[in-house]
This record gives C-alpha cells, sequence and structure tokens, in this order.
C-alpha cells in the first residue's frame, strides 16, 4: 500500500459514506413530515450505514498504522453516529412540529394513569369531542390532583393528541438541533484534520518520487 492508495481510500469511503447518509437523512425527514414511523428503508440505510462505518473505520485504522502511522486524522464516523442519532431523536421532534403546525382544537381531558417503562414515565387519559369519546398519551409526568389537564388535538383527527410534554419537546427538538449542531462541528473538525492529512501524504508521495528519481508503484 502506497501513500496514493491511502489517500484514495479515504476519498472513496468518505464519498460512500456520505451518500448513504444523505440518503438516510432524506429518508427519516420524508417520514417525519407524512407522520409515519420510521420506514423499512430508513432503517436498512441505517444499518448499512452502521456496517459500513464499522468496517471502514477498522480499514482505515490498519492502512494509517501500516503506511502513515505519525499522522494525526481521525476518521468521520463520529460525525455518522451523530447524524443517526439526530435522524431518529430529531425526526421525532420534526414529526412533533409539523403536527404543532396544523390547526387544532383544545380540550379538557381526564387523565386516569401513569405508568413507567424503564425510565420513562407515560400518562394516559380520555377526552370528548362532539360527543365522541377518546382516549390517548397525555402530556403530563404524573396525574394532576384534579386529574384535569388541557390539551390539543388535531382538528382533522381527533385521535391525536398534539400536545407534548416539556421533557419530549426538550429531548427531541432541542435534541436533534444539538445533535446536528455537533455533526456539523465534528464534520468542519475532521475536515480539517483530513486536508491536513492528505496534504501530508501526498508530500510524502513527492518525497518519493524526488528520491526513487522517478513514480512510486502504487499496489
Amino acid at each position: 500500500m502506497t501513500f496514493v492508495d491511502l489517500v484514495f481510500f479515504r476519498r472513496v469511503s468518505t464519498a460512500t459514506m456520505v451518500l448513504v447518509m444523505t440518503a438516510f437523512l432524506v429518508s427519516a425527514v420524508v417520514g417525519a413530515v407524512r407522520n409515519e414511523h420510521p420506514s423499512g428503508l430508513t432503517l436498512a440505510l441505517a444499518g448499512i450505514a452502521i456496517v459500513l462505518g464499522l468496517v471502514f473505520a477498522g480499514m482505515r485504522s490498519l492502512r494509517f498504522a501500516a503506511v502513515a502511522r505519525d499522522i494525526n486524522t481521525r476518521g468521520p464516523l463520529p460525525v455518522f453516529l451523530f447524524v443517526l442519532f439526530a435522524g431518529f431523536i430529531g425526526g421525532i421532534g420534526l414529526q412533533q412540529t409539523v403536527l404543532a403546525l396544523q390547526p387544532t382544537v383544545s380540550v379538557i381531558a381526564e387523565v386516569s394513569y401513569c405508568g413507567t417503562s424503564g425510565r420513562t414515565v407515560k400518562c394516559s387519559g380520555e377526552y370528548t369531542v362532539d360527543g365522541v369519546e377518546h382516549d390517548g398519551d397525555m402530556p403530563v409526568r404524573s396525574v394532576p390532583s384534579d386529574r384535569k389537564v388541557e390539551i390539543k388535538v388535531l382538528a382533522a383527527d381527533h385521535d391525536v393528541v398534539v400536545s407534548k410534554s416539556w421533557f419530549d419537546i426538550a429531548f427531541f427538538r432541542g435534541g436533534g438541533i444539538a445533535l446536528i449542531g455537533l455533526a456539523i462541528g465534528y464534520g468542519v473538525r475532521w475536515i480539517r484534520l483530513a486536508r491536513t492529512a492528505t496534504v501530508e501524504l501526498l508530500g510524502r508521495v513527492g518525497s518519493q518520487v524526488h528520491s526513487n528519481g522517478s513514480n512510486p508503484v502504487v499496489n
């Protein structure tokens, strides 16, 4: 393996991951806008990205160790992991935001029960719209003393409760934005390291040409 091979591998592996992650984000955003759960395509793309990322990270580490151990470079795997988490967590936040922008109806609901699933607390309740009884998740973390809470439901579909608890809003909407910010920050940092590493690798190619008097052999 030569320095030229290493530069080529870095560029091809990064381009492949960027294409997969872009397709994943597009699929996640489209699903969120349509108020759908993650589709099979979204999950498949996420799985492909994880497998490819781990394979490329392992190969990158081995190739740099064999050819250019002393060059300060990091793979883009952390960037792609942040993008993956942002796709799922931010996708739910986007879904919540899209629902909140649609016409809603305010009603008074009665919280009937709160239970825990792991560390997550969920409450359910009943409400009546136009004489029709409905039930669904309530935007609270405990049963109020009077068991009453004001909620908003979609005007077009009274079964969909739009109101969310502050925890859901902070975690899914805020978390999605924070993860995208981290992905961008780590991406900029990695690009800088990658450019420095490429310059160093190509510089060593030039040194080989100068010392050998001919082009280096590309395996």
